[in-house]
């Protein structure tokens, strides 16, 4: 597709997606299509419910290249997501990516609701990540990506979601937690200096 849309974080034009021919972040058409493709081969594999060290850091780092303005590089954006494609097929022989568009073309209520879910799961992955490379991680934090990602491909009423979404706040809580035990664990306790 040419043409922009991109619905990727809260900064969109007009908070209903950036069209045209760029967003308002300078992303062009075509890494928006990528990002999203990626974020729909991330749902395919926290949907193979099977966990190992590689497919939680591929997670992370999928999730982490899809927020604003952090990789527009349509050729990791590429690789990463062949990545992904090739530990799905390893994982269940089958490679199903999630279609972005049932979220942007769902009613108001769903797509605000996978929105939020997604757009947090995104940030939660920044702090998970930095605390990977830290070397800290949390297997409840890990586990919830897939949670988090699977259900976006699953249909909810309004109070499921809204439990969902009350749920990864406390996920997302504990997440930041972990990242302050690495900065700290790895820096020492932050001490003010003239």
């Amino acid at each position: 597709m040419n043409e922009m849309f991109c619905f990727q974080c809260q900064q969109t034009a007009h908070n209903t997606g950036c069209t045209g021919k760029a967003g308002v972040c300078g992303k062009k058409a075509d890494t928006a299509n990528n990002q999203d493709d990626l974020i729909g081969a991330l749902i395919a594999l926290a949907c193979t419910d099977r966990r190992s060290e590689r497919t939680d850091e591929l997670i992370l780092k999928g999730l982490f290249t899809t927020i604003t303005n952090v990789n527009f590089n349509n050729d990791t954006i590429l690789m990463l997501k062949n990545e992904i494609e090739q530990a799905c097929k390893a994982l269940s022989h089958t490679f199903t990516p999630y279609d972005m568009s049932k979220i942007w073309n769902a009613d108001e209520d769903t797509r605000s609701l996978k929105s939020l879910l997604l757009f947090g799961i995104k940030g939660m992955a920044a702090y998970a990540h930095h605390a990977m490379n830290l070397g800290y991680v949390d297997d409840e934090v890990s586990a919830w990506f897939y949670k988090g990602l699977c259900a976006v491909n699953r249909p909810h009423s309004v109070e499921e979601w809204l439990a969902l979404i009350v749920e990864f706040g406390q996920m997302n809580f504990r997440c930041m937690e972990l990242l302050d035990r690495a900065n700290t664990g790895t820096f020492g306790t932050p001490q003010p200096t003239k």
